[in-house]
């Protein structure tokens, strides 16, 4: 490898384990607020009269702080979006110019990440919809089965990691924030990489698979880990690049 490979390289080696931050960083945020609306919903459950009159006023603070967790984390989610989709741009531009190459090419329309922005919002309001639904049938069939709040509340869960509904949220919603970002880095990147093609005619390019290490990332997609195909060709199991739109579920989540 020569020294300017070297020097690409690192830096590829740098962003990527930057994009890995950024993500780690949403997750962890992601989870905190979702733990700030369990323990909202705890608090009002127990303070609340435990009968069957009263199903309506806990159901409503169930709303009222799931309502909070999805316009906050779909605020933060759309910052973050923004975000790595600068990232991609960054992970075409910053190598090359490392190694001495720069080309002229025209800023990138954000109508793409706008449309993966609203995406990513569409899959938050499911998440909570979906999340509202199975807290308050907890709820109401725990008051109805003559449940102790102790009972219920362990239904729901005690924390982010016990048997409930909030593990499920929990692990739902990391899903949702790792693939949307990854989706719009890679979306990004990608057209970065078609503006390059274009600004530099009679230029001869590649492009080869990197794996992120990640630990939960699908084995036949670590296996491609140095896969090299020329630019307009498809890596092994038909995939133009990782995370590109209209893959299915089996090879966007968890790629890697």
């Amino acid at each position: 490898m020569t020294k300017a490979e070297k020097a690409y390289m690192k830096k590829i080696n740098e962003l990527i384990a930057k994009v890995g931050r950024l993500e780690d960083v949403e997750v962890a945020r992601v989870a905190g607020l979702l733990n700030n609306s369990r323990k909202e919903i705890a608090s009002r459950i127990i303070a609340t009269e435990w009968d069957a009159y009263h199903i309506p006023q806990m159901t409503d603070a169930v709303n009222d702080a799931m309502l909070t967790f999805s316009n906050r984390y779909k605020s933060f989610q759309t910052d973050a979006l923004a975000n790595m989709f600068q990232a991609g741009v960054d992970a075409v531009d910053w190598p090359l110019n490392i190694v001495g190459f720069k080309f002229a090419t025209p800023e990138l329309s954000a109508t793409a990440l706008e449309i993966l922005q609203g995406f990513s919002i569409d899959l938050i309001s499911g998440l909570t919809q979906d999340a509202v639904k199975k807290i308050n049938a907890e709820l109401t069939l725990g008051v109805l089965g003559n449940k102790t709040h102790f009972q219920v509340m362990q239904g729901i869960g005690g924390n982010l990691t016990d048997k409930g509904v909030f593990k499920t949220i929990a692990s739902r919603a990391e899903t949702i924030t790792r693939t949307e970002m990854a989706r719009v880095h890679s979306t990004a990147r990608e057209a970065r990489n078609q503006a390059t093609i274009k600004a530099s005619p009679g230029e001869k390019w590649l492009k080869k698979w990197l794996s992120s290490h990640k630990a939960n990332s699908r084995d036949e997609h670590a296996e491609l880990d140095g896969e090299t195909v020329p630019v307009d060709e498809n890596f092994p199991g038909n995939i133009p690049y990782p995370h590109a739109p209209g893959l299915p579920a089996a090879d966007s989540i968890n790629c890697g």
